[in-house]
């Protein structure tokens, strides 16, 4: 997990910075990621753990190692329950009673939102999906873009379920990469590379870019574009940018982006971006659809289906 902080240190010749620190920091990130990505194996290694120092305890004998181990589990315990409340347990199928049946088609109407295109984008976020059961969705839904990666080194957990359970439904379906600010851009590149395969009838690949660089604005935007042009050179298609209204205005409202599509994060109503030039629109993080029990974000194409199929790869 250290080497995509090495690469970007000496690739991108970043000076002024401490190294010992921002490896560590990396270490932890990677750490709260893999606890996020691995539920069911976290529970499982602390409930490993809890049963080892039990057993210890009893097994031990009156003497300073017994009262130690005594002192682990007291350690132990406080510990053990904050790495829990950082596990999404709610995501498993055996924490799950029922999927949503009620759906908040209101938030996708186009009588109330004059919503042209409706779609949903997904991830592990939304566990295992029950794809016949969104299948009979009475929300409009006309497209699916799904996460793929994340970093240079975290596949999401569901994305080639989600890819092949999505294949033949009747979505225009995407894939998106979670970009990491402070790891090489070609090594994200390569790795998201390496388990998505797009065809004719795909939507571009898109950059979701949501952290700032610890190594300032520049590094971010050289990243960016580099990560970009690999996509657009393997793909040979333009890949869409996805950012929230700030960030687009602090960091891609420039003539260097101006030929990209972007998907833009902006809730609490369309009149936020009336003077911006979206493609895709993020307009809630809270859709209810059938097939899960999570909720889902709710997005709006600025077309019609038409104008969508001309978008994808062909």
């Amino acid at each position: 997990m250290f080497i995509p902080a090495f690469i970007v240190v000496f690739e991108d010749n970043i000076t002024n910075i401490e190294a010992s620190k921002y490896l560590i920091c990396l270490f932890v990130q990677e750490i709260v990621t893999f606890i996020h990505h691995h539920p069911l194996r976290i529970i499982a290694y602390l409930v490993i753990v809890f049963a080892v120092l039990l057993t210890l305890f009893f097994v031990l004998k009156k003497g300073i190692k017994k009262w130690i181990t005594l002192g682990l589990l007291i350690i132990y315990m406080p510990l053990a329950f904050r790495i829990v409340k950082m596990t999404p347990i709610k995501q498993l199928n055996f924490f799950q009673e029922s999927l949503i049946t009620q759906e908040n088609t209101d938030l996708s109407s186009f009588e109330k939102n004059g919503v042209k295109t409706f779609g949903i984008d997904i991830s592990h976020h939304q566990g295992t999906l029950n794809w016949d059961s969104l299948i009979t969705s009475k929300h409009p839904i006309q497209f699916i873009i799904i996460r793929a990666t994340y970093g240079s080194t975290t596949l999401d957990r569901e994305f080639h379920r989600n890819w092949n359970e999505s294949s033949g439904k009747p979505y225009i379906r995407g894939v998106y990469h979670y970009y990491r600010p402070d790891q090489s851009s070609k090594s994200q590149f390569e790795f998201f590379k390496s388990h998505v395969y797009l065809k004719k009838g795909d939507l571009p690949p898109v950059l979701d870019i949501e952290e700032h660089s610890s190594f300032g604005p520049e590094n971010l935007i050289k990243g960016v574009k580099n990560w970009l042009k690999l996509a657009e050179q393997h793909y040979r298609i333009k890949p869409i940018i996805y950012a929230n209204l700030n960030f687009y205005l602090r960091y891609f409202n420039t003539p260097d982006f101006k030929k990209y599509h972007f998907w833009i994060a902006a809730y609490a109503g369309h009149h936020r971006v009336k003077n911006i030039p979206w493609t895709f629109l993020q307009f809630s993080e809270k859709m209810r659809v059938k097939g899960t029990n999570e909720n889902v974000d709710g997005n709006d194409f600025n077309g019609d289906r038409t104008d969508l199929e001309k978008l994808t790869i062909r």
